[in-house]
Formats: structure tokens, sequence, C-alpha cells
């Protein structure tokens, strides 16, 4: 891991362990900085403010955790992974989809659940031969797993990921699956 991440790394664990004792709101990048052996200045020269922070944590947590299985034939797999990691993670992610101030995320996760799915949906069109007249088909196919499924995951973990993570997931996969 080079410096910068790991410096990243130790500013994104002072939020985490913060947000297990105060609301997102409430907790200052003073309050942040405090934890590390990093001066104030370290967290702007890493991140625009909190909220950059907050991004930052789930896209390098996620995309460590799931980045090199984005496939079509992994893709059940991928799933599971992010249900597990958000069910480890529900305090700090509950706390995170709670706060109004934290739309901005709300809309960040969408997007990020949006560009996995166009990765994973590119490999089976491309492995299947779609046409290209297909194209309308395939925007809407993409954009109605993505916004669906970014908004059940925020609903299941403000529900504290019930139920579990395993049993979620064969519903996810038996939904998907299944055809009228």
């Amino acid at each position: 891991m080079n410096q910068q991440n790991a410096t990243k790394e130790i500013i994104s664990c002072s939020l985490k362990h913060l947000t297990s004792e105060k609301a997102i709101d409430k907790i200052s990048i003073t309050d942040i900085m405090d934890q590390t052996d990093y001066r104030r200045q370290t967290f702007y020269d890493h991140f625009d403010d909190k909220y950059d922070l907050i991004t930052w944590i789930f896209s390098h947590e996620v995309s460590e955790l799931i980045q090199s299985i984005m496939n079509w034939e992994q893709w059940e797999e991928a799933l599971f992974l992010l249900l597990e990691y958000l069910e480890a993670n529900k305090k700090y992610y509950k706390k995170i989809f709670s706060n109004i101030k934290l739309d901005s995320f709300k809309d960040y996760l969408m997007y990020y659940i949006k560009r996995s799915i166009q990765t994973i949906s590119d490999d089976y069109f491309q492995a299947h031969l779609v046409a290209d007249n297909n194209q309308p088909f395939i925007k809407a196919t993409t954009d109605f797993y993505a916004y669906g499924l970014s908004e059940m995951l925020y609903c299941w973990v403000l529900e504290d990921c019930q139920p579990d993570s395993k049993s979620y997931h064969e519903v996810l996969v038996q939904v998907i699956h299944h055809k009228c």
C-alpha cells in the first residue's frame, strides 16, 4: 500500500471510530485529525471535506473487495460480498444513510451501483453479441437494476440489514433470475 492510501486509511479509521460515538454532523475535521498523528492540513491534502472522505471510504473499501470479480460470471459473488460488507459496517452506514445532509452519498451509492452493473452488463452483452440496435434495451435494463438495487440496499441498511446478508442475497438472486 502506498503512503498516500495509508494516510487516507488512518483518517478514515478515525472517522469511522468517531461515528460510533457521535452523529456525523457533530464530527469536525479537528475531531477526526485529533485521533491521528497528523496535523489538520493533512486532511485537506487528501480530502475536500468529511463528505468527500465518506465517499472515499465506500469507494475504496468496496473496490478492494469486489473490483477483481466485476464480470458476468461472478455477479452473484460480487453482490454477496457487497451485502456482507454493508452488513459488517451497518452501524456506520446506517448513520450515513439516515443523515439528511448526506443525500449526496445516496446519489453516489446509486452511481457506484450503476457503474458496477454497467460493467457486468457490458461483459454479458459482449459475450452474447447483442446487436447495436438494442442499446435502448441495454440502457433500460442497466438503469432498472441500478436504481432498484441501490434503493433496496439503502433501505436494507436502514432496516438493520434484516434479513441477514446471506438470506437477502438469496432473495435478490431469486428476484433477478425470475422471469414473468
